[in-house]
């Protein structure tokens, strides 16, 4: 008898060969020609819905809203397999099969999971239950799951294991004799619904079998025929039929609320890149989500706002924010910034895109590249902009990293509502010849200068820094640390934003290639400094978010 065991290789055959999911991706067309690249997923002819899949989530869409051809491709997916004749059926072991006495096998056969492979070689452990024509029903994971696939996606050897273990099962399993007595009645059992919120759409459940059986995962997603669910790393189907009244109430109620936050999405224009039109990410093109910060890219093109997050949540009501910008001075010394005019392109809105590049125009007429780049260790932010050399007042590239402001109005506040909102929160600069410095939040920036210039006697070069970071009571355990790739060929700043008194109101750093730094210098001559609207991947600046407990 072949010993029971479960390996991760059980949970991960049912998602690519049992549920059939076909991995190429398909156009996607909508009655208003808007077309997206997604894999199929699942048909339900019923509700009259397609589910796809793209970047990364599962999607239901009503088939009335996509156009002809691609209602017609959904069909065409969604068709069931064709049927398999008995001669078609037939494999190489049909006449040893025939010749084998079923006393070869017991009635424990029936009981243990056996070794099957699939018709394209991919193993997996299963028990048996039924063969029905060319049917064959197993079941994995302890009797959780139970598929019916057609005999033909099986190996030649695993159909014909099949076939010995139907005789098994004629011989040990004889069908129960038909009773004449009329069935009773089955009273459903009634149900209220469940009341579920968006977080638990992310979180772990219990489901409960229809026999008392426990697991917990958390949901994926559900059509008529059973929930989907994310079963230690791998998504993994569960029939209606095999859960318990309260779990069906739990799996459908999951699904009807995630249909309803499913977001829209706009198209680009001008001024505008493609962006969600609903939900959390409202105007965003990109944005990622990890366990201690999320980010979205702003639909303008230029702009990246950050969230630190504890337990889920966002632990500011605002954001640190990242911005692009075109800087120059004009005749009278007066700093100005170049406005953006056209975006050229418009990467689809998405939350799976590690780099996202944006190409656009400036009012004088200048092009530029931004470069954001997100990931779960870290942002990353370079660019270059070119200009006509007829610009009257030559332009440098710069990153300017922002801290939101913690007090809503702290001209008016009291000292004690401002150490109140500040908490320990501080930041900290490192300069590249000095000790770390401290900014308190709950002091204030003239306070904090004059200190400095007493302790150096005027005489020490507070800027420019090798990092920065924010951390304290306002940003929660985690703490925001900002960076240049390179120290040598860019360079980083801090300073104090005009009518800010307190650091609690914000603080700023600016972010130029060495080019760009000597030019703001230098702006008369502005034009010898060659790279000033360069900032080189290799001089990128970097933000981390350092979790804490």
């Amino acid at each position: 008898m072949i010993k029971p065991y479960l390996t991760a290789l059980i949970l991960l055959w049912p998602t690519s060969f049992i549920f059939g999911q076909d991995a190429t991706l398909h156009p996607w067309t909508d009655i208003q020609g808007r077309t997206l690249q997604a894999s199929f997923i699942s048909l339900d002819q019923e509700a009259q819905t397609v589910t796809i899949k793209w970047n990364g989530q599962v999607f239901p869409l009503p088939l009335n809203t996509l156009a002809p051809q691609s209602q017609a491709l959904a069909k065409q997916l969604g068709a069931p397999a064709p049927a398999v004749s008995p001669s078609s059926a037939s494999s190489p072991f049909d006449a040893i099969v025939a010749a084998i006495p079923t006393d070869t096998l017991g009635p424990e056969a029936l009981d243990i999971e056996h070794d099957w492979t699939s018709a394209d070689g991919r193993p997996m452990q299963a028990k048996f239950i039924s063969l029905v024509g060319d049917q064959l029903t197993v079941s994995m994971n302890g009797g959780t799951n139970e598929y019916t696939l057609p005999l033909n996606k099986f190996s030649a050897e695993s159909q014909g294991l099949a076939k010995v273990l139907q005789a098994v099962a004629k011989k040990h399993r004889p069908a129960p004799p038909k009773s004449s007595a009329p069935k009773a009645p089955v009273k459903p059992v009634k149900v209220a619904p469940a009341k579920v919120v968006e977080a638990d759409l992310d979180k772990k459940h219990t489901w409960t079998s229809s026999d008392g059986n426990p697991l917990e995962a958390s949901f994926l997603s559900a059509d008529d025929s059973g929930v989907e669910v994310n079963f230690r790393g791998r998504p993994t189907k569960i029939p209606w039929s095999k859960l318990d009244a309260q779990s069906v109430a739990l799996g459908k109620a999951l699904q009807k609320l995630k249909k309803s936050l499913v977001p829209t999405i706009l198209g680009a224009n001008e001024k505008k890149l493609e962006r969600y039109g609903s939900g959390k990410w409202r105007d965003y093109n990109t944005y990622i989500e990890s366990v201690a910060f999320e980010a979205g890219i702003h639909s303008n093109g230029t702009t990246m706002h950050i969230w630190l997050l504890k337990d889920g949540q966002r632990v500011q009501s605002r954001p640190f924010t990242v911005d692009f910008e075109g800087t120059f001075k004009d005749e009278r010394g007066s700093w100005g910034s170049r406005k953006v005019t056209s975006l050229e392109n418009s990467p689809p809105a998405s939350n799976d895109r590690r780099i996202t590049s944006i190409k656009g125009t400036w009012n004088n007429e200048g092009t530029f590249e931004y470069s954001f780049e997100m990931s779960g260790s870290g942002l990353a932010f370079w660019g270059e902009a070119k200009e006509p050399k007829s610009t009257e007042f030559p332009t440098t590239l710069r990153v300017a990293f922002r801290s939101p402001s913690v007090v809503s109005d702290a001209k008016n506040a009291t000292m004690e509502q401002i150490k109140e909102a500040s908490g320990d929160g501080a930041l900290y600069v490192d300069p590249l010849q000095e000790k770390r410095i401290k900014f308190p939040f709950d002091e204030k920036w003239a306070d904090i200068q004059n200190k400095l210039k007493e302790k150096s006697k005027g005489k020490v070069e507070y800027n420019p820094i090798k990092y920065a970071e924010f951390n304290g009571s306002p940003f929660g355990d985690h703490k925001i640390k900002i960076q240049p790739s390179s120290t040598r060929t860019a360079q980083l700043i801090w300073y104090v934003r005009y009518g800010v008194i307190f650091p609690v109101q914000g603080s700023s750093l600016i972010h130029r290639s060495m080019d760009g730094a000597q030019a703001m210098y230098d702006f008369k001559n502005a034009t010898d400094y060659k790279d000033r609207l360069k900032i080189k991947k290799s001089e990128s600046l970097k933000v981390q978010v350092i979790r804490g407990s």
